[in-house]
């Protein structure tokens, strides 16, 4: 049986694994997830940074408005730009840069359970951690 939801109704938040690091309350997002899948809306105001990471979930960007900078395992940064999409591999390294004003939907699978407040389980691995 399908359901039906209004996005307006999602509350715009921060990322709760970011939470300490620099431009953490920058980058705002909105979450529907089912039991499979994920999407977020993420929405940057002067730019952010989430550093490099890897977790379980494939993630797929979709730039909407502005500006990214992104790294994907060991190839060189490249330019995303509304319009661009970023396929990212489970359990590969990778990060962005927001630039500026930016807004990009991404759908995961299965869901990143650490991107929920009082989920304790880490799920997200940064870089030299």
């Amino acid at each position: 049986m399908a359901t039906y939801h209004r996005w307006e109704d999602f509350p715009q938040r921060t990322i709760s694994y970011l939470a300490g690091r620099p431009d953490a309350d920058a980058i705002k997002i909105r979450i529907l997830s089912s039991a499979r899948m994920m999407l977020t809306e993420i929405t940057v105001k002067g730019g952010g940074t989430i550093p490099r990471h890897h977790h379980e979930a494939e993630q797929i960007i979709l730039i909407q408005k502005g500006e990214a900078r992104v790294t994907t395992g060991k190839e060189a940064p490249r330019l995303l730009k509304a319009g661009d999409i970023w396929v990212v591999p489970s359990n590969t390294m990778h990060g962005i840069e927001y630039l500026g004003d930016v807004e990009a939907l991404e759908m995961v699978s299965p869901p990143r359970m650490d991107n929920f407040v009082g989920y304790t389980i880490k799920h997200t691995f940064f870089e030299g951690e």
